[in-house]
């Protein structure tokens, strides 16, 4: 608990001092040689927290957790799938472009492109589910809530990403 807390409290700090509404995050990092494994390269565990810090600044600085929070509502990871292109080593300089792209059904899709320049390097493809007092909410629910909150997915060709 405290490794999380001491790991997600920055993040959560610099999401609430960012100005307006962004509603796509862009979180940069560095690769620590304490999350290098045998293979000299970044942790496979390691990249389901980057994309988690992505995740959080996002619903945080675009203003979407307090909605939920204004609504009674929790958002929790439902599903979440990774996808590794190319390594990163100690020390790789690094971004996080992460946004809400969709809602499926009851659950809100999320992606988060790790990026070294426009070098996509991971994805990782998250689906999250909506709590109120009563339990998950009905699809339709789901959408009214994130309506003003999604955007199309970034442009990437061949692992690379296209401007906007």
């Amino acid at each position: 608990m405290i490794r999380y807390l001491s790991r997600i409290l920055p993040v959560v700090l610099r999401a609430k001092l960012k100005r307006g509404r962004p509603k796509i995050s862009s979180v940069r990092g560095w690769v620590r040689p304490s999350w290098i494994d045998v293979n000299l390269h970044l942790n496979q565990a390691i990249y389901a927290e980057i994309f988690e810090n992505g995740r959080t600044d996002w619903v945080m600085a675009s203003r979407l957790y307090q909605h939920l929070r204004d609504n009674g509502v929790n958002v929790v990871v439902a599903e979440q799938r990774i996808v590794y292109r190319r390594e990163l080593r100690a020390f790789t300089r690094f971004r996080v472009d992460t946004r809400g792209v969709e809602v499926d059904g009851r659950l809100l899709c999320t992606t988060s492109h790790l990026l070294v320049g426009d070098r996509v390097h991971t994805i990782c493809h998250a689906k999250l589910l909506f709590v109120g007092p009563e339990g998950v909410l009905p699809a339709e629910r789901a959408k009214e809530l994130t309506d003003g909150w999604l955007v199309e997915p970034l442009p990437v060709t061949d692992w690379v990403a296209k401007p906007a």
